[in-house]
């Protein structure tokens, strides 16, 4: 029953797929771009897994039976939600609404100059390039949270240059810009072999080159560049250890298949040993990790310096609290510091059998975040680059690493995209769209 249900999850993912594709002709739909990471996580590493025999290693036929069936329900909450997004009526009243480019880029470089200048800082603390980069696993680091997130600004900054009322790839200062801006992303993904910020800006910048010109590419382009996309960032896993500056150790993609193995790091036996940790414990957060985001996460640790344990949930500081207490009790192991038990997991241990609906309001985001970026176009557009690129984080990991990353992208988007608005004259002639 445990292979068949795993089965029956990759055919509605790619059902799903093919149904979100064959309806919107869109290569861009949410569905074609978040079910083969689903399909990867809940589908080929069951499969290679209970075919070796090391899953059961650390969970039992009835947990690994659990999970699964679990995660094809979160997937049929998801996709249903966001099937019915996609069918929002959207009505625009009123005259269409023109932003200031001038605007929109003063608003950019000034968005951008603040998250490069927070790099820089923390470069020159960090004792420049090869002080952060010099050994595995590198990257920029302020205990001053503000400035760590700063950093963000950069992706903001990108996405509104690259959007269709500032696309210019025939400017020099555009591209002075774009480079600048994407520099420490760059390095933060390749030098420090973080799968992340390479995701984020490889998707953020291909698809708002496309969607800037009105474009798509093929289905099979999608396909290689995204294949190609996973494959990179499998690399620069299985090599963390061998990345980086001054590094003489040898590159090798013999080690790839080697992340994939069962073992406690490994996402769907993290994910399935805190579904089952949680069962038996009863214990779940009912939305307090996502409100410790929300609330106390921005009140810097200077002034409140056990924030999270003063709260109630200390076990944010570990694997985002996903894990609970009850692993050793009911498995026998542990989790390893910088797990990540993925999307259905993170959702379960947060609201129970609540995961279910909370998957389809996702779903419904991802729908509705589309329909009205292809109707409305202009911040929306922008907004649904930002909901993809933070997709990764969503299926891969789970709430704790979307939320924050979502207000901090896109208030400054709607922020600036709402200075710069103004109410277009009859006559003016409407701006490129975002079609399907």
């Amino acid at each position: 029953m445990f292979l068949f249900s795993v089965w029956l999850t990759i055919a509605v993912a790619l059902l799903a797929l093919l149904i979100g594709y064959g309806k919107s002709r869109d290569v861009f739909h949410p569905l074609v771009l978040t079910m083969p990471m689903f399909v990867f996580i809940y589908g080929y590493m069951p499969v290679m897994q209970d075919a070796s025999g090391e899953l059961y290693s650390y969970i039992t036929t009835e947990q690994a039976s659990f999970a699964q069936w679990l995660a094809l329900g979160v997937l049929l909450a998801f996709t249903a939600g966001c099937f019915q997004g996609t069918r929002a009526s959207i009505r625009l009243e009123g005259p269409p609404a023109d932003p200031d480019p001038r605007v929109l880029y003063r608003g950019a470089m000034f968005l951008g100059g603040t998250g490069l200048l927070a790099w820089l800082f923390m470069l020159k603390a960090g004792g420049g390039l090869s002080g952060l980069y010099g050994s595995a696993y590198g990257g920029a680091w302020s205990d001053i949270g503000y400035i760590r997130d700063s950093v963000y600004l950069l992706l903001v900054a990108i996405l509104i240059l690259l959007s269709p009322q500032l696309f210019a790839p025939r400017r020099v200062l555009w591209w002075v810009a774009i480079i600048l801006f994407a520099f420490p992303w760059a390095a933060q993904g390749l030098l420090g072999a973080r799968r992340g910020p390479t995701f984020v800006l490889a998707v953020g910048v291909g698809v708002s080159c496309y969607l800037a010109r009105n474009k798509r590419p093929s289905l099979a382009l999608t396909a290689t560049a995204g294949a190609a996309v996973g494959l990179l960032m499998l690399f620069l896993v299985a090599n963390r250890g061998s990345i980086y500056l001054g590094s003489e150790k040898e590159l090798t993609t013999e080690q790839i298949g080697e992340t994939l193995d069962a073992a406690p790091s490994n996402e769907y036996i993290f994910g399935a040993g805190c579904i089952a940790a949680s069962r038996q414990s009863g214990d779940y957060f009912w939305g307090k990790r996502i409100l410790a985001q929300l609330v106390v996460r921005p009140i810097p640790r200077q002034l409140w310096p056990n924030k999270y344990a003063d709260f109630g949930v200390p076990e944010l500081e570990q694997n985002a609290g996903v894990a609970g207490g009850g692993l050793q009790a009911v498995l026998g192991w542990t989790e390893v510091p910088g797990a990540a038990a993925a999307m259905v997991a993170d959702l379960w241990v947060e609201f129970s059998w609540g995961c279910i609906a909370f998957a389809a309001f996702w779903g419904w985001a991802y729908g509705y975040c589309w329909k009205r970026a292809v109707v409305s176009g202009g911040g929306w557009t922008v907004q649904y680059v930002i909901m993809l690129i933070l997709s990764v984080y969503l299926i891969t990991q789970g709430l704790e690493a979307v939320t924050f990353r979502l207000i901090i992208l896109s208030v400054p988007v709607w922020w600036l995209w709402r200075r710069a608005t103004v109410v277009r004259s009859p006559r003016g002639t409407p701006l490129p769209a975002f079609a399907a």
